[in-house]
């Protein structure tokens, strides 16, 4: 028709019919165009319509149900109690490791011992301890019981003498004390003057008859030396001993000879009157004439040896009283040297010293004498009412109820002893280490014999409390929230799903090669199931569920702009139906209005013919010509 017109037109203006002005006619080709070419394309739709159709119908119904939305992400297992175990610092007194008690993968109990400490430095302190806290206790009972009456006594007794000093001083010095102190004054001018006498005799100590004795000890032991050196030289010239040496010894020799002669006549005696004195006298006879003979044998072998020249034993004893004589020469001598130098230092000064004593001992008798004369002092007084003041104090504390104040003190002592007690108790006790809840050993880090350091000796897992830490893409992170329910399934464990749900999310992202991920953690009931740390993990998180609604495969919806349409499919009938959707997530969307429950929707599959969106944008009807539809809320 549009062919027609223009030739219609084109005969017109040849047969000179009022042409139309230009613009007019630009105006009515242009509409002549567009009219030509949407009856084209009606017709091109009319020929595919008219083609065998070989696309497979498929339909499913819409039904009611429920639309959960989830968020998928990848993680692992990681235990939530775990704990490094050591003993405490107030318990390692020596440190030592005594005992330990599990090996790595064995299960222990709650309260079960792992591992044990020396005591011995602990039970010391708590035997210390415990007798710190009894003498506490002690203290605290006599201070509720009181003073005992040997100190109530004793506290009367002090006041008394401090009321007794009080009014003796107040009173004043007694005549008694005033020639008590007139004595002290005259002994102590007796000993000054005794001691200036010792000083004048210091500095003039010899007499005339000292000085003759002294030169007479001098000439005295030059004589003796002079003798004992003549008799020395005597015994080592050739002449030998003297006629007066030799005559000495040969009247020892005719000593001894007689005691032998009377020792020998004794023993006959006694052998002739054998049964009269016994055989012991005989026997003791005996002896005493053996020993006489043998006195007498050395005394003729001693003088026939100093006939023959001097012994050396006498030349010993001679040099011998030579070297002392020599020595009495000098000490003679030495000690008349001293008297011609006078006096020592040290003597000196020791007697001035003495004279300085004693004068100031007169001075202070005579100024206690001075004082005492002059009647008491105000500070005297004064000390002396101070002293009965803190006499009578303690007379009315010992005699009188405990103070609160010390009683309160005492109390305030046991506690602390009490506190120090149950602190080494508490040290002692742990010494013992054991597990605090129900878990397997992981690690052991020490042995029997070791000193313990800083690290801990054990670490327990609780293998029955787990989570999954995983991370979610940034894009998915706004739908999740703490306390959603989620399903975790594992690699390790085909055909395993566990329960769980979301427990943490962290503020905070990782970026990594630009793309940004969130950790979360997700709690998981094991259900019995034994997970190990470290284990794959896949975790799908609920974010939004509705139920009961009408849900239809979103492949179903056909969009163009802003509506939105479905097939319907009654017998051999299709019908194309406007529907409004609700959630959608990413395989069922929602229904709201517009198609009912059990109507069957057409389902698009792949098709032989071409696709009706390949003239025009805009369609997108899933699987067909566009993506998915997003979620219309």
């Amino acid at each position: 028709m549009s062919n027609r017109v223009l030739a219609r037109g084109r005969r017109w203006g040849s047969i000179g019919t009022p042409r139309m002005p230009s613009g007019k006619l630009r105006a009515f080709l242009s509409a002549a165009l567009l009219l030509s070419v949407a009856a084209g394309y009606s017709g091109y739709q009319r020929f595919l319509s008219a083609k065998p159709d070989t696309t497979a119908v498929q339909t499913t119904p819409a039904t009611v149900g429920s639309l959960v939305s989830t968020v998928t992400a990848t993680g692992n297992v990681v235990f939530t109690k775990q704990s490094n175990l050591g003993f405490s610092a107030s318990s390692t007194a020596s440190g030592k490791i005594t005992e330990i008690d599990v090996k790595v993968g064995d299960s222990v109990k709650a309260g079960q011992q792992l591992a044990k400490l020396d005591t011995q430095g602990l039970q010391a302190q708590l035997d210390q301890a415990d007798s710190n806290l009894q003498t506490a206790q002690i203290n605290l009972q006599e201070v509720k019981d009181g003073a005992t009456p040997e100190a109530r006594a004793a506290a009367q007794a002090a006041y008394a003498s401090a009321l007794a000093n009080y009014k003796e001083v107040a009173a004043g010095v007694t005549g008694a004390s005033l020639q008590s102190d007139q004595v002290a004054v005259e002994s102590a001018q007796a000993n000054l003057a005794s001691a200036q006498a010792k000083l004048d005799a210091v500095k003039n100590p010899y007499t005339q008859a000292d000085w003759a004795a002294a030169r007479a000890a001098v000439d005295s032991a030059a004589s003796g030396l002079k003798s004992v050196q003549i008799k020395l030289d005597q015994l080592k010239s050739n002449g030998g001993y003297t006629t007066a040496d030799l005559a000495s010894q040969q009247a020892a020799v005719d000593q001894a000879k007689q005691a032998m002669m009377s020792a020998e006549d004794k023993y006959q005696t006694a052998q002739h009157d054998l049964a009269a004195s016994g055989a012991s006298s005989v026997s003791a006879a005996g002896q005493s004439y053996n020993a006489a003979k043998a006195s007498y044998e050395a005394e003729v072998q001693k003088l026939q040896q100093m006939m023959s020249g001097p012994l050396p034993v006498d030349l010993q004893a001679a040099q011998t009283a030579v070297d002392q004589a020599q020595a009495s020469y000098s000490s003679a001598l030495a000690k008349l040297d001293q008297m011609k130098a006078g006096p020592l230092p040290t003597d000196l000064a020791l007697a001035q010293s003495s004279v300085d004593q004693a004068q100031a001992n007169l001075a202070s008798a005579q100024t206690k004498l001075d004082e005492d004369n002059a009647g008491p002092k105000a500070a005297d007084v004064a000390a002396a009412k101070s002293s009965l003041a803190q006499a009578k104090a303690n007379l009315t504390t010992v005699t009188g109820p405990p103070l609160a104040s010390n009683v309160a003190l005492a109390e305030q002592t046991v506690k602390q002893a009490q506190a120090n007690y149950d602190q080494a108790k508490l040290n002692l006790a742990n010494a013992v280490l054991t597990a605090p809840y129900d878990g397997v050993i992981t690690a052991v880090n020490a042995n029997v014999g070791e000193q313990i350091g800083a690290s801990p000796l054990f670490t327990l897992v609780d293998t029955s409390q787990v989570r999954i830490d995983g991370t979610v893409d940034e894009i998915d992170v706004p739908k999740l929230a703490v306390g959603q329910a989620a399903t975790v399934t594992f690699d390790a464990l085909p055909g395993t799903t566990l329960n769980g749900k979301v427990i943490a999310i962290s503020p905070s992202g990782t970026a990594t090669q630009g793309v940004v991920s969130y950790p979360v953690s997700v709690s998981v009931d094991t259900a019995g199931k034994t997970l190990l740390a470290g284990m794959s993990a896949t975790i799908s998180i609920v974010t939004d569920r509705k139920d009961n609604v009408l849900l239809v495969p979103a492949r179903a919806i056909h969009t163009r702009g802003t509506t939105k349409t479905v097939q319907v499919k009654s017998g051999n009938k299709t019908e194309t139906r406007t529907v409004h959707t609700g959630s959608f997530n990413g395989t069922m969307i929602e229904i709201t209005s517009g198609l009912q429950a059990g109507e069957q929707v057409v389902i698009p599959t792949t098709t032989t013919k071409l696709s009706s969106t390949a003239g025009g944008p805009g369609i997108g009807v899933p699987g067909i010509g566009g993506p998915p539809p997003p979620p219309v809320k």
